[in-house]
Order: structure tokens, then sequence, then C-alpha cells
């Protein structure tokens, strides 16, 4: 069964019952069927990999403004301070 599913002696396999029948995937499968299942949401053109990293970026710019305002809060402080 293993060599049909292509999956090596030591592989982890997924197992669940759906509709009353257990059912076995590998890893590899379920990943398969996972991305297959999320391609189908995705937009024509669409990249999410361009979207995770614009979005990434956006944080990080957000981060970096905040860091400043801190720096610049901090350094005012320490002025009246003296």
């Amino acid at each position: 069964m293993r060599e049909e599913m292509g999956v090596k002696p030591g592989e982890d396999m997924i197992l669940h019952v759906e509709n009353g029948e257990l059912r076995v995937r590998s890893w590899l499968q379920n990943l398969r069927r996972v991305q297959a299942e999320l391609s189908a949401l995705k937009k024509p053109d669409e990249s999410v990999v361009d979207e995770f990293l614009k979005e990434r970026r956006e944080e990080q710019l957000r981060s970096d403004k905040r860091l400043d305002r801190l720096h610049t809060e901090g350094m005012t402080a320490g002025k009246r301070a003296k």
C-alpha cells in the first residue's frame, strides 16, 4: 500500500474517518490537496508572494516609524531631565 501511495517506510501518514470510512493520506498527498484547495481562492494574476512581501514591508515601515517616534520622545525627555 505504501508503494502505491508513494510513501517511504518510516514516513508519517495522516489517518482520519470520513463518512464512516478510514482515509489514509501521505503528508505529501495532503499538502498537494491543501495547495489545490487554496489555489482556487487565489485570483487570476494574483501573486500571494508579492502580496505577502508588500504586507511585510508595510508592517516594517510602521514598526520603524514607531521606533523613531519612541527614540525622539526619549531624547526629548532626556533633555528635559537635565
